[in-house]
């Protein structure tokens, strides 16, 4: 129990000064006073009664400053225990409104009323007043020792009074603290029992299996398992409680990740493995495993937890992945990671057994035409059948790999001599020759080979795919449908080819180029109606480099593209200022590669070009490649209309060298067929270009286009176009192809003949 001090503070409110100077004296204890209250304490057996107490006495002279001081001992936290109240203090409040006041301030102040009369009923006052044991009424005179009684009475009740109140609130709180303990207490057992329904209801919905196993008994018998182990392993529990978990592995228990598993067991921690299982029916799956040891409150193991998963699908996906990583989607062929890697162990295994690897590079000829000719399904299922026939031509040891596009690589391990490689080599030709039907199409396939050994051509993969895929380019360029072994002068072929295609870059920025014009010849009227512009590239070191070097490579780099709209700018601005000056009506007529076709927005180009230049539409002619309108016809059309809309030609160059067809060339808007430079040699000596001629100028008529013939060379050759109604011709027979100046020069020099007057 806590023991609080004795509060002694009273305090004295009345508005005579004397009757302070009286409580002062009867609150100062005398030897007769504290004699009578020993006799008192003699009587009736209170000790503590006869304490002497010190008062401390404040006055107090009307209500308003007693309520004062009460405010301003509470708020030093050395409240009054008692007051002694006059009943009347005129002018101020009475004692029954000072006492009200008092209590509003201080409800646990005790108050004695001190009178002789009030002006109130007594009935009144304690009825208003209603402060039961807090309200004591002291008849003036007033005697010292009840005086004295009354002081240390209520003083001593006030102070036990408190200490009650104090161990009230302390048992109160610790009701309120107890309370809220088991509130806890219930709370948390809610809370663990809602956390063990919430546990059990995820084991029983888990997708994964889980099993608990008895780690205390010799066979680790399985105690449960939720409703997925049923549905992964095909068994409901009453099949596997009791049953050491063994039974799932069937056959199969020697499997690396389960000696992991038995370890962990073993050695009482976690442990994870993948291995093959089996269900109920006998099917296999892959199950990842991961256990973990239960403990008691010792530390001992009593159970093991095991959480299975199908992996299964997982699995299969992974290895569907790594096949598809080291596989060619389409033809299902090692792809280039996988020949690198097949090629560097090859190399390694050679290396040691001091044998060759050959290494052969295949790219098919005109493969390009059959896709643009018969659509890209039918290229793919030709690409195919191609892998499958070389497939069962190689030997089980070889690896055929495609790259990508056309492009195959044969890697032979373990030949001994240069002519295993050709006959391996002409074996792939020979393989190829047969046609191939698909999709009731009967295909050609031939292809160009390169051919590169280990150790002689490079002692590593790199550079045995480089220099097979450069002699490859060598075979292609030789004629095609034949294979060509690896020279270290091709590489160097390879180096200038490469630093052309860099001085090409510097070309075109430092503007290197320029158009040289070669007339065109109408064969009726004999007059010049227009000219071809032909591109022609001055480098400052090489000189007059021809098309057919960098032509090629600036349609492999796309450089071709801001070339061409190079050449159609100039060749329209020339063409404008030629009639602005001659009023000749001359055409300009300017090749569209197909890579410039396909890959820009060519309407636009031209609509742009004839605006700038102010060239007119119909002075323009675009000569198209065969080849080009195969890709894509319904685009390809109506591309083809949007330019002629605008009035310019379209013409059809090199006709008869591709792979032409009636049926396509129709559907095109074309104005105007050029049969290629190849026919027209053989005319006056050969029959078949004659009469390939005499079939594209009537073919030609026929559908109502005009036909020049390039490359005339002879009078023979002339004479024969002529003959059978050819509309225009060009070539050297007519005129070389020059720069403008020269041709400036030329018209000139007729207008000059025509201008001078005849000699008398």
């Amino acid at each position: 129990m806590m023991n609080l001090p004795t509060n002694r503070r009273i305090l004295l409110i009345d508005d005579m000064p004397s009757i302070h100077e009286d409580f002062r004296k009867l609150l100062a204890v005398s030897s007769d006073a504290m004699d009578l209250l020993d006799d008192e304490a003699l009587l009736f057996g209170d000790s503590a009664a006869a304490e002497q107490i010190e008062f401390e006495l404040d006055s107090a002279y009307q209500g308003q400053e007693g309520l004062s001081r009460v405010q301003q001992a509470l708020q030093q936290g050395r409240p009054y225990a008692m007051a002694f109240v006059d009943m009347r203090m005129p002018p101020g409040w009475d004692g029954v409104e000072t006492i009200e006041r008092l209590w509003q301030a201080d409800p646990r102040l005790q108050v004695v009323i001190c009178t002789a009369y009030t002006d109130h009923a007594w009935e009144d006052v304690l009825r208003r007043l209603d402060a039961r044991d807090r309200l004591l009424v002291l008849k003036k005179p007033f005697d010292t020792i009840e005086v004295l009684q009354l002081a240390r009475t209520l003083v001593m009740k006030w102070s036990l009074s408190l200490q009650a109140q104090s161990q009230m609130d302390g048992l109160e709180a610790a009701v309120r603290q107890r309370t809220r303990e088991l509130s806890d207490e219930v709370q948390a057992r809610r809370q663990a029992e809602l956390a063990l329904r919430v546990r059990d209801r995820a084991i029983e919905a888990a997708v994964n299996a889980i099993m608990i196993t008895d780690h205390l008994r010799a066979d680790q018998p399985i105690e449960y398992v939720n409703p997925a182990f049923e549905r992964i392993t095909g068994y409901p529990p009453q099949e596997v409680l009791g049953r050491n978990a063994r039974f799932l592995q069937g056959d199969e228990s020697e499997q690396p990740a389960l000696r992991e598993i038995a370890a962990a067991v073993r050695e009482e921690r976690e442990g994870h493995g993948v291995f093959r299982n089996r269900r109920k029916d006998g099917s296999a799956f892959w199950n990842e495993l991961h256990i973990a040891p239960v403990r008691d409150a010792e530390g001992a193991v009593t159970h093991f937890v095991g959480v299975l998963n199908d992996v299964t699908a997982a699995r299969d996906h992974q290895q569907a992945l790594e096949f598809q990583a080291r596989h060619d989607a389409l033809t299902g062929l090692p792809n280039r990671l996988m020949l690198r890697d097949r090629l560097d162990q090859a190399i390694a295994h050679a290396r040691r057994m001091q044998e060759r690897v050959g290494v052969l590079w295949l790219d098919l000829d005109h493969f390009k035409f059959v896709n643009d000719s018969y659509g890209h399904p039918v290229g793919d299922g030709l690409l195919v059948a191609l892998s499958t026939r070389l497939r069962e031509t190689m030997r089980r040891s070889d690896t055929v790999a495609r790259l990508g596009g056309d492009e195959f690589v044969v890697l032979l391990p373990g030949i001994h001599r240069a002519c295993d490689a050709s006959a391996a080599a002409q074996k792939v030709l020979d393989a190829l020759a047969p046609p191939f039907e698909i999709d009731g199409h009967l295909l050609h396939a031939s292809t160009s080979v390169g051919v590169s050994l280990f150790p002689e051509d490079g002692d590593s993969s790199e550079a045995l795919l480089m220099h097979a895929d450069t002699a490859m380019y060598r075979a292609k360029h030789d004629g095609r449908n034949g294979f060509q072994f690896y020279s270290r002068e091709m590489s160097e072929q390879a180096r200038e080819r490469e630093t052309l295609a860099r001085a090409l870059h510097t070309a075109v920025d430092e503007n290197q180029f320029e158009l040289h014009y070669q007339p065109k010849l109408d064969l009726g009227s004999g007059r010049v109606t227009g000219v071809e512009a032909l591109i022609r590239w001055r480098h400052p070191a090489l000189g007059m480099v021809p098309p057919s070097s960098f032509i090629p490579i600036a349609e492999e780099t796309g450089l071709i593209v801001d070339i061409g709209d190079w050449v159609l700018r100039t060749a329209c601005a020339q063409a404008q200022a030629w009639q602005q000056r001659w009023q000749l009506g001359l055409s300009v007529a300017v090749n569209v590669s197909p890579r410039q076709f396909r890959q820009h927005d060519l309407p636009a180009t031209v609509r742009r070009v004839l605006d700038d230049s102010g060239l007119a539409g119909g002075l323009l002619e675009l000569e198209l490649t065969e080849s080009l309108l195969m890709h894509q016809t319904d685009a390809v059309i109506e591309t083809l209309r949007s330019i002629k809309s605008m009035g310019v030609s379209l013409a059809l160059d090199d006709f008869g060298t591709g792979f032409s067809s009636l049926s396509y060339l129709r559907r095109f808007p074309l104005d105007l067929i050029k049969i290629d430079r190849a026919f027209v040699a053989g005319l006056a000596s050969i029959e078949a270009d004659e009469a390939i001629t005499r079939a594209i100028i009537g073919m030609a008529h026929a559908l109502g286009m005009a036909v020049v013939a390039e490359g005339v060379e002879t009078p023979e050759q002339l004479a024969f176009l002529q003959a059978h109604r050819c509309d225009a011709a060009q070539g050297y027979l007519l005129g070389r192809p020059m720069a403008a100046a020269a041709l400036d020069a030329l018209w000139q020099a007729q207008r000059n003949r025509l201008d001078t007057p005849p000699a008398h």
